[in-house]
């Protein structure tokens, strides 16, 4: 196993102690800006999976233990996460809004359209789903990754509703009602998941792809540290909308393969709900898109976070793929 990938398990456990890592891979402020260009130049190389596992274990230290405010770590990962967020915004996609997509009315159908289009919902990975090409392991590395970023999904909820208006917090409310089984804890949904994931064997501390970090760092830039409420209502928004149209693959595959309804549950209740929640989300935050400003920002955070979606399945993807050519490597050399 590769130090990142040791790192990154690591941070699965929350064993790593983040102001050690800091040290430890990022000593200098000159060091880290450098080693930041260099990972967003070559987005996927070596310096981006060592960037994405150090905010990865920053960020589960955070939600674990708080941004330790008044301690050395506090202001040493405040200026390491500024610094990465300043250089990824120098890289990030630069795409416009149509001139002639200028009110919220016009926005808002223009937007769906883009959410629909996107690579994240129409993925190679999907038509192994579709052709049910995957073994029982390769299930269980897909539904390992998955884990990483949904156990955590409703923190990022309640993260984001401390920073938006009085009135779009009922709607955030829900989505957590939702979430924590409507009132049974049983049915919470990381609580539905498990029996699914122990069901293929559970998840493995070396599962972890840099790319599924990615996306946990995402939503944290944009629902705990963004600047303003317009790229928390543009990511989640997105990633909700968006969500049934990959589900229902998998689900479909799932049932294929003779699993019952209760072993599903998870994924049944988020083809059932997550539209739901992303037009809410829209909905209760369209009285704050007033001007082309607001709509830039919307939509470019929606675009952020779907593309780190899709990363997601493209290091589960590649995983699969790389695990397959080194098996038949394995049998063509026996």
């Amino acid at each position: 196993m590769s130090s990142i990938q040791r790192l990154a398990a690591k941070s699965n456990n929350s064993q790593t102690n983040s102001w050690e890592v800091v040290k430890q891979y990022v000593s200098p402020t000159e060091q880290v800006e450098n080693l930041v260009h260099e990972a967003f130049q070559n987005k996927g190389g070596l310096a981006w999976q060592k960037i994405q596992f150090l905010l990865f274990d920053m960020n589960l230290r955070l939600m674990q233990e708080g941004f330790g405010l008044g301690t050395p770590r506090f202001f040493r990962e405040w200026e390491i996460r500024h610094l990465i967020e300043q250089v990824e915004q120098q890289y990030l996609p630069q795409e416009r809004l149509p001139a002639e997509v200028a009110s919220v009315e016009l926005f808002m159908p223009w937007l769906k359209e883009r959410i629909s289009q996107h690579r994240v919902n129409h993925h190679p990975l999907f038509k192994l789903f579709d052709r049910d090409d995957l073994s029982d392991e390769e299930v269980r590395y897909f539904l390992a990754n998955y884990r990483v970023n949904m156990q955590r999904f409703h923190l990022h909820v309640a993260a984001f509703s401390l920073i938006v208006p009085f009135e779009m917090r009922e709607e955030l409310y829900h989505n957590l009602y939702d979430e924590f089984g409507q009132g049974n804890f049983a049915e919470a949904h990381p609580n539905l998941f498990e029996p699914l994931m122990d069901y293929f064997g559970g998840a493995r501390e070396e599962d972890i792809n840099p790319e599924t970090c990615n996306l946990l760092n995402t939503k944290i830039n944009l629902c705990w540290f963004a600047d303003g409420l317009h790229y928390g209502i543009g990511g989640m928004g997105a990633l909700e909308l968006a969500i049934p149209l990959q589900q229902r693959r998998v689900l479909a595959h799932l049932r294929r393969r003779g699993l019952s309804e209760d072993m599903v549950k998870f994924f049944v209740v988020h083809c059932e709900l997550d539209e739901d929640h992303g037009e809410g989300w829209f909905a209760a935050g369209m009285p704050y898109m007033h001007t082309s400003e607001d709509l830039q920002k919307v939509f470019s955070a929606a675009m952020r976070m779907l593309e780190a979606r899709a990363g997601v399945y493209d290091g589960i993807l590649k995983g699969i793929l790389e695990r397959r050519n080194q098996a038949d490597k394995r049998l063509s050399g026996a």
